[in-house]
């Protein structure tokens, strides 16, 4: 059962993001939650101004993306075709997003790798490119976001005391 929910705010530095409810419930309803379910994802669409990206739209998945239960290779020509269409409205594309079968999502190598890839092939004039991952529990624990510069360089969200938002508590095992 989806629940409509407000617009999610993060801070990286002096960059606010603003996530519009009907970009995070794109997303969510292609939350892993079956043992069978296949990673999805797409792009994320923004109107911009010097310090605040406002993310209207999220996109995907796609007919032509290859997806299993631990990957997600997306249709690369689909998506550019995506980015002129909304270009054309006046949204820019701000970065991807996808899904993992785990109830608070974490970042891979290769999800790292690849954003770095986007940030240094691209053709763009942003700072950087942002990452979505959705996992299996509601917002805000079930979503990771991270803001690459490319080149290894992630940021993470800081809340009032500097502390990153996508770091939760670990609880210690106890061995009985």
């Amino acid at each position: 059962m989806e629940i409509l929910m407000s617009s999610m705010h993060y801070d990286f530095g002096d960059r606010s993001v603003e996530i519009l409810p009907e970009a995070i419930s794109t997303m969510l309803r292609h939350r892993q939650r079956r043992f069978y379910s296949q990673e999805s994802g797409g792009q994320m669409f923004a109107k911009l101004s010097p310090n605040h990206w406002r993310i209207e739209v999220a996109t995907g998945p796609r007919r032509g993306d290859r997806r299993g239960r631990f990957h997600f290779w997306p249709d690369r020509r689909a998506e550019q075709d995506e980015i002129n269409r909304f270009y054309d409205q006046g949204l820019e594309f701000v970065g991807d997003w996808h899904s993992h079968p785990e109830d608070t999502p974490r970042p891979s190598r290769n999800d790292i790798h690849s954003m770095d890839n986007i940030v240094r092939e691209s053709v763009h004039s942003l700072p950087g490119i942002l990452m979505v991952i959705v996992g299996r529990n509601d917002p805000p624990s079930g979503l990771w976001i991270s803001f690459h510069k490319g080149g290894g360089h992630m940021l993470e969200p800081l809340d009032e005391n500097g502390v990153s938002t996508n770091r939760r508590p670990r609880s210690r095992t106890i061995w009985i």
